[in-house]
């Protein structure tokens, strides 16, 4: 189907489009935003002590208090998992000499929360039992098909009402259907998380909004 580039006067055209040899690339992009569902953090627990035994067995108590408590409050098994787990050695620098100061031991649980009301509540519950680091709080959506389904779709409109445009200007007739279409990187940005206030007794966390886009490169052929 072809379209006159003079947008009052529409119509269609059963020429071979053999005949429309000449051609002109537009991009096209298209953005849908969502609320996001689950939420994923990072709690860790860090211990240092001159002996590494007993920096070890500091971390192990302390972590295990942690994964309980928040199992009493309905995070599943499942949905804590060790993230990292390392041993090093510190050192102090006194008059330029390297002086051994301890070992550290720090051991890393990602949590996934299905429920974004109660993030606040579980780090907070962590932090309470022991953790002493909080890091990497990310909030995404499950399923993401459908919002990237609908963001190609108005890439695909978007360079379409671009060659309009500009079949338009140049007074040509376009042929409205690309010959080709190549998708583009795709990405999904999510908010800084900013923690808003300390008003109440459970840290204050905004999930905000995910945006989804899509983007096409389009060729489109006229006479």
């Amino acid at each position: 189907m072809y379209i006159v580039g003079d947008s009052d006067n529409y119509r269609l055209n059963t020429d071979d489009s053999a005949k429309y040899s000449k051609r002109f690339k537009v991009f096209g992009q298209g953005t849908v935003s969502m609320k996001p569902d689950v939420a994923e953090v990072i709690i860790g627990v860090i211990t240092e002590n001159v002996q590494l035994q007993v920096a070890q067995e500091e971390n192990a108590k302390a972590m295990v208090q942690v994964i309980n408590s928040l199992s009493a409050i309905g995070v599943l098994h499942k949905n804590m998992q060790t993230q990292n787990y390392n041993i090093r050695t510190n050192y102090d620098y006194i008059d330029g000499k390297q002086v051994f100061r301890g070992y550290e031991v720090s051991n890393y649980l990602k949590v996934i929360i299905s429920n974004l009301d109660s993030v606040g509540e579980i780090i907070d519950t962590a932090v309470k039992n022991g953790a002493n680091t909080v890091s990497g709080i990310s909030f995404i959506v499950s399923d993401i098909t459908k919002y990237y389904y609908e963001a190609l779709r108005l890439s695909v409109e978007d360079a379409q009402n671009k060659a309009i445009v500009m079949a338009s200007d140049l007074k040509v007739n376009l042929n409205i259907i690309p010959i080709q279409v190549n998708e583009q990187d795709t990405g999904i940005s999510t908010p800084l998380l900013m923690t808003l206030k300390y008003a109440s007794e459970t840290t204050p966390i905004e999930a905000g909004v995910n945006k989804i886009i899509a983007s096409i490169e389009a060729i489109f052929i006229y006479k």
